[in-house]
């Protein structure tokens, strides 16, 4: 008699995830991923209520996900340009569907450069007020995602070196053209 496999909570979300990071969280369905795990739709309604239960903790887990991105560019040392390109098109490269349902689908795009820390830094190293500043922020924020949406869609490959010294050259274009 073939080995009987045991089916628990923990794998039928870790399936649900990994579905959703492929295929978007509209896949989640019981069939797909009663199919993801090797089994029928049986252990999934065992281990919960409905199929509304395992997407709303998936939709948790990739909020998560989508919430540590934020985060990452709201941190100190990542308030140069060349780290936030860095940091946007990595994910775009790494998670291509949680990408496009976060930022190409939606408007949740313009929440990520929340942080007020690089405009900041512009008044102070460029000696120019706030209003060149923001100007300068939302140009390179606007190259950014140009870049993310190139990786995304494989119109280019995310390499970290050619991103730097690209985003580098942008800069210096963008403050000749901000500050006089």
């Amino acid at each position: 008699m073939a080995a009987v496999k045991k089916i628990n909570k923990e794998g039928i979300l870790e399936a649900a995830y990994n579905l959703a990071r492929r295929e978007g969280i509209a896949a989640i369905t019981a069939r797909k991923l009663a199919k993801e795990i090797s089994c029928s739709t049986q252990p999934i309604y065992e281990n919960f209520v409905d199929m509304g239960a395992v997407i709303e903790i998936t939709t948790e887990r990739i909020n998560e996900v989508y919430g540590s991105l934020k985060t990452s560019l709201c941190k100190k040392e990542n308030a140069d340009y060349v780290s936030q390109t860095t940091i946007v098109c990595e994910f775009a490269d790494s998670e291509r569907v949680l990408f496009r349902q976060f930022v190409a689908d939606n408007d949740s795009g313009h929440g990520l450069f929340k942080d007020t820390r690089t405009e900041k830094m512009l008044v102070e190293t460029l000696h120019c007020d706030e209003i060149v500043a923001d100007q300068i922020n939302e140009e390179m924020h606007k190259y950014i995602m140009g870049q993310a949406f190139l990786v995304n869609e494989g119109y280019t490959e995310f390499d970290q070196a050619r991103l730097a010294m690209e985003t580098e050259r942008v800069f210096e274009f963008v403050k000749k053209i901000f500050v006089k």
